[in-house]
């Protein structure tokens, strides 16, 4: 039986050495408050493709994306990567993949982001005003459609003064 090196193709290997080695790379040329929100995903035909977890932070790499090539290019670690048949990096490619909700995850620094994931968030009550709580009661007692005339007395029930109330008792 093979052992389990035996069994994995060396292109794998290689490949999440490649990734190691830029994320590593990256850690050193991005400023601190990114490095929580972009991973490395991967390297293909000369691009180096970071994943961020929101547009807003896509929209930061893409502003950094010029300071990162030449990072690349100047950097060390670079020449090392293309001495051992790594391609040099030429473009990078940013995109955003949304991290859902409780999803554990790691940042450039290997940190888990189950610290974040198990607190649970307070949860914000909807308040509305008590006139418009009114309206919509009264546009609510006005329609035919059970569903939603329930939908719209259930949305009045969030008014300011009945929250006020419901925490008295």
């Amino acid at each position: 039986m093979k052992t389990l090196n035996e069994q994995i193709n060396p292109k794998f290997i290689n490949q999440a050495k490649k990734l190691e080695k830029y994320t590593a790379l990256l850690r050193k040329i991005l400023p601190a408050e990114c490095l929580n929100h972009v991973k490395v995903a991967n390297i293909r035909d000369q691009n180096l493709m970071l994943i961020a977890d929101s547009p807003v932070w896509t929209t930061r790499l893409r502003q950094l994306s010029p300071q990162i090539l030449r990072s690349l290019h100047d950097n060390p670690v670079n020449d090392e990567l293309s001495s051992d048949n790594f391609s040099i990096i030429h473009h990078v490619q940013i995109s955003t993949r949304y991290q859902p909700s409780g999803h554990q995850s790691t940042d450039l620094y290997g940190n888990s982001g189950i610290e974040n994931s198990t607190q649970k968030k307070p949860r914000h009550t909807l308040q509305i005003s008590s006139k418009t709580a009114e309206l919509l009661s009264q546009s609510a007692n006005s329609i035919n459609d059970p569903q939603l005339k329930k939908a719209l007395l259930r949305v009045a029930s969030h008014s300011a003064k009945d929250t006020e109330k419901k925490t008295d008792d």
